[in-house]
Formats: C-alpha cells, structure tokens, sequence
C-alpha cells in the first residue's frame, strides 16, 4: 500500500514534527541539539523554507515551517533528517532507523493560528515538566519571540508583529499568550506526537 499524499497548506504554513524511532532519543545532550539546530540552519541556505517556531525535545521535535511549495518543504525536511542521521551514526552507536517513519506536516490553513501554534511548539518542555518556565528551555523559539534574543533560525511571523508597534509590547503580550496555562493541551499532545 503507497503512502496517502501530503496535505498541501493553502497559506503554506506546516507544524512538522519528526520522532525518534519507537520514540527513541534523537537528542542525548547539549552537542546533539546544537548540530541539528546548525543543520537546521544550513539547509535553509539551500532551500526556501522559513522556520517561524520550533522546540527540539529529547525524542522529538517541533518546527513551524512556511514553504510556499511543498517539494521544498520536503527536499528541506530530507536534507534535515539524513544529515543529522549520518552525524548519529557517527556520534552514537545505533543500527538501523533514527527517525520513526517520514516527518509528518500539518497545514496550517489560517495566519491566525500561527501564535497558537508557537505557543503550543514552545510549551512542549513545560508540559513534560522538563522545566517550570519557557525561558529555561534554550532549544527553542520561545526566548527570540518573548525576549527579543537574537536567532538567526527564526523569521517573525506576521501574527507575532500584528501583536504590536513596539518590540517591548509584542514581546510583553507574547509572554502573557504563552505562559497561561491550558487544560486541554495535554489532550492535543495525544493526538499529534501519541505521548
């Protein structure tokens, strides 16, 4: 049986996430986070694909990509996933599949999601209880978007900027979006990454 085609994004906007197989460990410390996040970061030299959110787990990861076509989105995400599988293999003692299966992408139909989303992506470590506050995970968007810090992996969104004219504002607002609790969000985690 062939796979079912990919969902195409008419605002081309994708949650992506991919996961270590059985929901292995893709990343064991602070070297393997940062070359995926150095890979990440070369590839979109290659290919044009923007990164506007992301969160990199121990077993899995988080990326909100806007590719207006959707072969690119994949030539990026095979790009992605195979070099940072080669520096694995070379860096870990694994045999067979890092990744469990392809990358999955969710389109992303309405700009206005686009903060819901990142907040969903950047809350990631605080509802696994890995930290008690976004800021204190350094693998992810949250502190370029709620502090200002400077990644150059991260292209503003234009929900984020509608947020407000000052940077001071948007980056207030965007604390207060992401640090209200939830209660239905551990629900969402079930149905996306099956955790």
């Amino acid at each position: 049986m062939g796979r079912s085609p990919r969902q195409e994004s008419g605002t081309g906007l994708y949650h992506v996430i991919v996961r270590g197989n059985n929901k292995g460990r893709l990343f064991h410390g602070h070297e393997d986070f940062d070359e995926f996040l150095e890979i990440i970061g070369e590839y979109l030299k290659k290919y044009p694909v923007q990164i506007q959110h992301y969160c990199l787990m121990t077993n899995h990861a988080h990326l909100l990509l806007r590719s207006e076509n959707s072969l690119e989105l994949s030539r990026y995400m095979h790009g992605v996933q195979r070099a940072y599988h080669h520096y694995y293999r070379k860096n870990h003692t694994h045999f067979g599949h890092l990744f469990q299966g392809r990358y999955r992408s969710l389109p992303i139909e309405k700009e206005n999601y686009l903060l819901d989303c990142g907040r969903y992506i950047e809350r990631n470590p605080l509802r696994a209880k890995m930290i008690l506050a976004p800021i204190e995970w350094p693998y992810s968007s949250y502190g370029f978007y709620a502090y200002g810090i400077k990644n150059e992996l991260v292209t503003e969104s234009v929900a984020y900027q509608a947020l407000g004219d000052r940077p001071e504002m948007r980056q207030e607002l965007y604390r207060q979006h992401v640090e209200a609790a939830r209660p239905y969000e551990e629900l969402i985690d079930k149905e996306l990454i099956g955790v």
